[in-house]
């Protein structure tokens, strides 16, 4: 049997990584479960271990290409069918609080929910159910796509001196990264909802 060590290195030195990585990243919005951050993590260390600095420019501009692609679509089903993300809840709360900010602060609103769990669904389809404007949807999706590809590969780097490239372990401490970051906003977004719960008056 094949030892996981060797099939994520497989994976990480792969010619079909960029590829791949932008795939992942397109599908990651409608399939939160598809890891394309841990894989970004993982590759960025990786390459940051090796001192190629060029295949860490590379994997962000690959994560970048998904991320702008992927939204297009996500504000392509929102614009034309409801039943299309019949996932997202109307009165859900990141969907709630999007709708109320998009006409004024598309930009803010993007980036404001980007690296929460399922933010990018939520927002990206609101900006399509709400018909927000094109000359307004492009600036803010290229916005939130930049600072989310610039925080998963600022974590990558980060997380390189620790795990040496190794593959197995990069993959590890990116999938816990992954978990802890979705986690920590989980309870802040808790946290909000039963302050505000609490300030509403009776």
């Amino acid at each position: 049997m094949t030892d996981p060590t060797t099939l994520i290195g497989y994976l990480l030195d792969s010619p079909w990584l960029l590829p791949l990585l932008a795939l992942a990243v397109v599908c990651d919005g409608p399939l939160p479960l598809v890891p394309s951050e841990p894989v970004l993590f993982s590759a960025t260390a990786s390459a940051l271990a090796d001192g190629d600095r060029w295949r860490i420019v590379a994997l962000f501009g690959a994560a970048l290409v998904g991320s702008l692609v992927g939204d297009a679509l996500l504000y392509g089903a929102g614009r034309s069918s409801n039943r299309a993300v019949a996932g997202v809840r109307r009165d859900a709360g990141i969907g709630a609080w999007v709708r109320r900010h998009l006409h004024r602060r598309p930009i803010v609103a993007l980036v404001a929910t980007r690296l929460l769990p399922g933010g990018r669904l939520a927002s990206v389809t609101a900006a399509g159910r709400v018909r927000l404007p094109l000359r307004a949807f492009v600036p803010a999706t290229v916005a939130s796509s930049l600072v989310w590809c610039s925080w998963m590969t600022g974590i990558g780097v980060l997380v390189g001196p620790f795990t040496h490239g190794d593959p197995l372990l990069s993959m590890l401490a990116g999938l816990l990264l992954a978990l802890l970051v979705g986690g920590t906003a989980g309870a802040a977004r808790r946290v909000l909802r039963y302050r505000r719960r609490a300030l509403a008056p009776a």
